[in-house]
This record gives structure tokens, C-alpha cells and sequence, in this order.
């Protein structure tokens, strides 16, 4: 799906709505936010960053370490994730319990063609360079784990990990990443906002390749 068609397909004006509609308890309680009655938003950890997101105005910013928001050139996968999880997260706890993107009720169909989950590019870049895999994972706030060659998992939100995997190539086979989800991951997102932040992270952790 280009984005050009996400964007007319998002329905991203209706996830607005939706957020100003919403008890700002209830947000926060659902999705781990933050009420941020200053501004009429809500502060949510998004990777090891915080976004300010304001339905007033329909904005997202970004909140420094010293509390400066700042404006930042956000992708709109970002925007929608970001709209959808606030909209629809449940108050529940990450079970800890990883399953892949064909584990997931309807995966199996829908995570095919244009919808593969984005790891290409991270494979090309990081494909022989285990260390730079890890250390992009870090940027986001990725911890290690034991899988593969080199693996770590991150929180996309506060309900809400991502585990990725490094597998070493041999004489026959390239390197391969694999996504891992925590098996409540449904309870949050539907499938094709699952995808969007797949491609949203895997863009940001491609993005450290060049810093």
C-alpha cells in the first residue's frame, strides 16, 4: 500500500474525532499515557522518546529530556499507529508470550505481497553487521535477548513490544530478521495498523544505519 493511498485510506481525521471524544482517564488508563491538561493532550511513550499529542489541534509533538517540546517531521504510519493505539488500546499487560506475524488470527492471509512485513532493507543493512543491528535496537531503547545471532525487544508503546531477530547467513541461505509480537498484540491493533508499525520501526532502525 503506497502512502499516499494509506493516507486516504487512514481515516486519520476520524481517529482525531474519536481521541477528543474519549475520557482522558480512560485514555491514559488504557494505553499507559499520561494526561496533559496544560495543553489538552496526552504525554505516551513512544520508543525511548515522549510525544505530545493534541487533539485540539491535531498535533504531535516531540517532549525533550528537558520537558522543550519540539516539532519533528513524523511519518504518517507514525501518526495513525500513534491515533489508533491511543483510541483502541486495552488495558491489558503484555503476556510475554511471543508469537510471528502467521501466528496472529487472519496473519496468515494478510502478511503477504505489498503487506510482508518491512525487514528487507534492515536485512541488507544489518545482515553482516550484528553489532549495528543491536546498537540501532538500543536507540530505540531495545534491550538484548537470546535469540538468533543478535536480538533485542522494544517497546513501540507501554502495551505494546516488538521483538527482533538476527539470523546469521550461511553458504545457501542470506541473513535473516525475523518480528516477533507479544501475543496480545490483537488486543491493541488490527492487522494493517500492526503492519504500519512494523514499517515504522523498521524505518526508524534503518534510519541509524546513517547517522
Amino acid at each position: 500500500m503506497s502512502q499516499d493511498k494509506l493516507q486516504q485510506a487512514s481515516g486519520e481525521p476520524f481517529y482525531w474525532e474519536q481521541l477528543s471524544l474519549l475520557l482522558p482517564d480512560d485514555v491514559c488508563r488504557r494505553g499507559g499515557a499520561i494526561d496533559f491538561p496544560s495543553r489538552r493532550g496526552f504525554l505516551l511513550p513512544v520508543y525511548n522518546l515522549r510525544y505530545l499529542i493534541i487533539p485540539e489541534t491535531k498535533k504531535i509533538w516531540r517532549v525533550e529530556q528537558n520537558d522543550q517540546v519540539v516539532e519533528e517531521e513524523l511519518h504518517p504510519f507514525f501518526n495513525l499507529m500513534v491515533l489508533v493505539y491511543l483510541t483502541g488500546a486495552k488495558e491489558i499487560k503484555p503476556k510475554e508470550k511471543w508469537v510471528s506475524e502467521k501466528d496472529l488470527k487472519g496473519g496468515l492471509n494478510f502478511f503477504q505481497g505489498p503487506h510482508s512485513l518491512k525487514v528487507k532493507e534492515l536485512e541488507t543493512l544489518y545482515g553482516n553487521n550484528p553489532a549495528g543491528f543491536l546498537k540501532a535496537g538500543q536507540s530505540l531503547g531495545g534491550k538484548e535477548i537470546a535469540y538468533g545471532i543478535k536480538a533485542f525487544t522494544l517497546d513501540v508503546f507501554p502495551r505494546i513490544p516488538l521483538s527482533y531477530l538476527l539470523w546469521e547467513g550461511n553458504e545457501e541461505f542470506p541473513p535473516k530478521i525475523k518480528v516477533l509480537f507479544d501475543s496480545t498484540i490483537q488486543s491493541h491493533l488490527p492487522l494493517d495498523i500492526i503492519w504500519c508499525m512494523v514499517a515504522e520501526t523498521s524505518r526508524r532502525l534503518a534510519k541509524e544505519a546513517i547517522v
